[in-house]
């Protein structure tokens, strides 16, 4: 009868989990992604209290530390446009259109194949925008405000599925909810 080994029981064992943890998960290195989202606007000078469609595109760069990962991400972001009534005057309307480069510092944590992360950065804007009514006017403002942001990944091999809210303290604030996808190379 052939005596079991616990030694290379054991070393099998830290093998096999070895080997599949670095295939399911993502590594460190560049990567880069896209997203879509929802936006919502707060703008109370303007009278604007609204959500519109939001896209993203980034890249960065991920360090996978023993406990934590720390990075560095950035992109561009448009959050799509807004309106709102001119409550003094029902007969005016105001329209804008939001879009900036955002630059984040970023630090999770992973728990098997899942990842919790949450960023603080930030934007450089510009608004773009119109007053409707008979009056026609042009609305522009552009400026440098902090951001920050929450979210959960689910990594596969090189892939990660994202869920994300950011909030930015742009005029009085602009929030986004997305969803999205990046590569690691």
């Amino acid at each position: 009868m052939k005596r079991f080994d616990l030694r290379i029981f054991v070393s099998g064992l830290f093998i096999i989990v070895g080997l599949s943890a670095s295939v399911a998960y993502a590594d460190s290195g560049w990567y880069v992604g896209a997203s879509v989202g929802q936006s919502y606007f707060e703008f109370d000078d303007l009278d604007i209290d609204d959500n519109g469609n939001a896209w993203k595109v980034y890249g960065g760069y991920v360090a996978d530390l023993p406990f934590i990962d720390l990075g560095v991400e950035g992109g561009y972001v448009d959050f799509g446009n807004a309106s709102g009534q001119v409550e003094q005057f029902f007969f005016l309307s105001n329209h804008v259109d939001v879009s900036g480069l955002n630059l984040w510092g970023v630090a999770g944590v992973d728990v098997g194949p899942i990842g919790l992360f949450g960023k603080l950065g930030a934007i450089a804007w510009d608004l773009d925008g119109e007053t409707r009514g008979p009056f026609f006017g042009e609305l522009s403002d552009d400026g440098l405000d902090v951001g920050f942001g929450i979210g959960a990944k689910f990594m596969l091999f090189s892939a990660e599925i994202r869920a994300e809210y950011e909030y930015y303290e742009i005029e009085d604030g602009i929030g986004m909810i997305s969803v999205g996808a990046n590569w690691v190379f």
